[in-house]
This record gives structure tokens, sequence and C-alpha cells, in this order.
């Protein structure tokens, strides 16, 4: 069998393997974890169930696919190692760029209001979603702040710090608006621009002048 047969059938394989995770998703979104069988996953993406098999494990393995796939971990995980040398300003606008592309899908914003809930009650879907979500995620804006910290263009502090802030301003925004139903009191775009703004250079005017850390926590 030569060269080419074997790149078109790697290709079949993974056009399917595709297919499945888009049709997965479509169910998940009607029905959540719980409700979702892969008989019709199965019936969704056109296949037979038994071939689901041959593709995921089992339902969480699935999931698991799904999630990285909708995501932006593995473009960020990418991102940050191509960008390892780009200043902090120009990496992380990048990083709310697409941040900003997920808050406005409409199809993810479902998502998050079916499966955040679900992931609060569940133990099992909470550790999926924060192995193959968020945990991946904080590593890699971590490896980047500490890199640029080596470099002195982030200030002292713990790199791991920092990263759990900075995706603490994407998430909280998604939290808000999609599951809160809270609305921004601006444009989407305007409001992860100022949390850029604020993360980078925080919200005192240069006139309030430096405050110590004592002095900020004294009750």
């Amino acid at each position: 069998m030569g060269k080419g047969s074997g790149r078109r059938r790697d290709r079949d394989r993974e056009a399917i393997r595709q297919r499945i995770i888009e049709a997965a998703f479509r169910v998940l979104l009607r029905k959540g974890f719980r409700g979702t069988s892969n008989r019709e996953i199965a019936q969704e993406a056109g296949i037979s169930p038994g071939l689901i098999y041959w593709y995921f494990r089992n339902k969480e393995d699935l999931f698991q696919a799904v999630v990285e796939a909708k995501a932006f971990v593995l473009p960020l995980r990418r991102m940050a190692r191509e960008m390892q040398e780009a200043p902090p300003q120009q990496f992380l606008s990048e990083v709310m760029r697409m941040g900003l592309s997920l808050y406005e899908d409409a199809a993810l914003a479902a998502a998050l209001r079916l499966l955040l809930p679900e992931a609060i009650h569940s133990g099992r879907i909470r550790q999926l979603l924060v192995s193959r979500a968020i945990r991946p995620g904080l590593e890699a804006i971590t490896a980047y702040l500490a890199a640029q910290q080596a470099k002195g263009a982030v200030r002292s502090l713990d790199p791991r710090v920092g990263a759990h802030l900075f995706m603490g301003l994407l998430f909280s925004q998604a939290i808000l608006s999609h599951l809160l139903r809270l609305r921004s009191p601006v444009p989407a775009r305007q409001l992860f621009a100022e949390a850029l703004e604020m993360y980078l250079h925080g919200i005192l005017s240069p006139e309030a002048g430096e405050v110590s850390a004592e002095e900020r926590y004294v009750a």
C-alpha cells in the first residue's frame, strides 16, 4: 500500500473523528452530559454506535475530546510557545482576542450555561473540565509569565498567581454574561480591552502614588 493511500486513510479517520466530536457537541448542548448517550451521538453523526469505540474508549473520553476541541487550550498552548519572546502587551492582547471570539460564540455560550452547573454538582465532569480546559491554559500562561519575568519584563510575583488573575478576568466575564445573564455596560470588545488594560497597569492613576503592600492591607 502506497504512502498516498495511507495518508488518505488517515485523513478519512480524522474526518470521522471530527464528525463524532461535532455530533457529540450538538447532542451535549441539547441534553447535557448525563442525558447524552453514545447511541444518540452516533445517530447525530450518521454512523453506527460501535464505530465510536474505534475512536473513543467511552463517553468520558469523547467528552474530553469535545472540551479540547471547543476550548481555546490547544491554540493557547501553541501561541504561548510561538510568542514566548513577544512582549506581554502583545501576547496577552492576542489571548484576549481569542477569549473574545469564544465569548461571542453563541454555541459555546450555550455549552457554558449547560455544563458549568453540571460541573458544580458532578466531581467527574468538574475534573474533566479542569484537567482538559482550565489547568492546561493556566500552565501555558504561567510558563509565558515566568519566561518574561526572567527577562525582566514582568515584575516580581508568583507567575502562577499572575496566570490565575488573568484567566479569572476571562472566565468571570463569560460567567457573568452567559451564566448569570448580567449584561455588560459596554460592548464586549471594549470590556475585554479594559480588562487587559487593568491587568497590565492596575486601576490607580499616577497621581494616586505608590502604596506598599503593608499599607494596602492594613485594616
